[in-house]
């Protein structure tokens, strides 16, 4: 079973380690948020219930705007000038004129 963070914090202070360089003691987790399942992942965790359930709420809410397909592009249709430009433009090696 892991650590807590508070069992880990009395750990390096007994052994008298140095603390990681660019921060001080871990940040507590924000349970129940997005960010809280972040950080246990971060943290190579298992998520806690509240975690996980704000986690899928999150992803679900994203979801739920988006259309599941593509819309088509709408055709566009060139004038027999345009058309007539771009088969000369093949022809030329793609220099326009």
């Amino acid at each position: 079973m892991p650590l807590t963070d508070a069992e880990l914090d009395q750990l390096i202070e007994d052994l008298g380690l140095k603390r990681p360089r660019g921060g001080s003691a871990r940040k507590p987790i924000a349970h129940g948020t997005f960010r809280g399942a972040r950080q246990h992942r971060y943290r190579k965790e298992q998520l806690c219930q509240r975690c996980l359930d704000a986690e899928t709420a999150y992803y679900r809410e994203r979801r739920a705007g988006k259309p599941r397909t593509r819309k088509p592009k709408p055709k566009q249709y060139l004038t027999e000038e345009e058309w007539q430009a771009r088969v000369a433009a093949r022809r030329n090696g793609g220099e326009s004129q």
